[in-house]
């Protein structure tokens, strides 16, 4: 996650939908990542922190934010996160994981095929992009959702609310890989709509 009081906004990186390319740009007018180990342990572990010192993890849910900014500012900065087709997300990060030899799940996962790790990545809740952006009520809490298929489209608009340009993006840890449709049979495309019916009819996907 990233806030910026200058530009006023909260960013909630969804893995796998440009965040990495977006924070290149979004970083510069943020908050620096507070990695005090004294407040690490606070932040993980529920403590009320000023959000000018809790140390926001790179993926931390907008339930972080929300909990430790004051309510007026809260609800005054533009919250934004940009989102993706689940069945292209998790192809995505299943070929991303298996280069990364340092990666945490690595070791676990490298050895998966890819219908096993679609079951592992079923019951991960940080799989499942609806509950990154969620508010204590349960209510969806963003502002602006932009989706990763539209992304030039989407950033427009989000550029325009925050006073950024976003015309030098670079492209950060793209892998090579098939077409997503290609990893999929009609089983498992079914396995996926079910496991992730939220983030489906949130954010209006299907298999295409």
């Amino acid at each position: 996650m990233l806030i910026s009081d200058s530009h006023q906004f909260v960013f909630v990186h969804i893995r796998k939908a440009a965040g990495t390319s977006l924070r290149q740009i979004l970083e510069k007018v943020a908050l620096p990542k507070n990695n005090n180990l004294w407040y690490k342990f606070l932040s993980r572990n529920g403590f009320a922190i000023d959000y000018h010192k809790y140390s926001f993890r790179k993926h931390a849910n907008l339930l972080e934010a929300e909990r430790s900014m004051p309510e007026d500012r809260f609800k005054q900065y533009f919250k934004f996160a940009i989102v993706r087709n689940p069945w292209d997300r998790l192809v995505s990060e299943y070929e991303y994981i298996k280069t990364q030899h340092t990666h945490s799940r690595y070791k676990k996962l490298h050895t998966m095929n890819f219908t096993e790790f679609v079951a592992y990545q079923a019951k991960r809740p940080a799989a499942h992009q609806v509950n990154a952006l969620q508010l204590k009520n349960g209510e969806m809490g963003m502002d602006y959702i932009g989706k990763l298929e539209t992304l030039d489209e989407s950033l427009a608009f989000v550029g325009e609310k925050i006073g950024l340009s976003f015309a030098e993006l670079p492209h950060i840890n793209q892998v090579k890989r098939r077409d997503y449709r290609s990893y999929y049979d009609d089983a498992l495309i079914e396995q996926v709509a079910k496991k992730w019916e939220r983030d489906i009819k949130a954010f209006d996907y299907q298999f295409e």
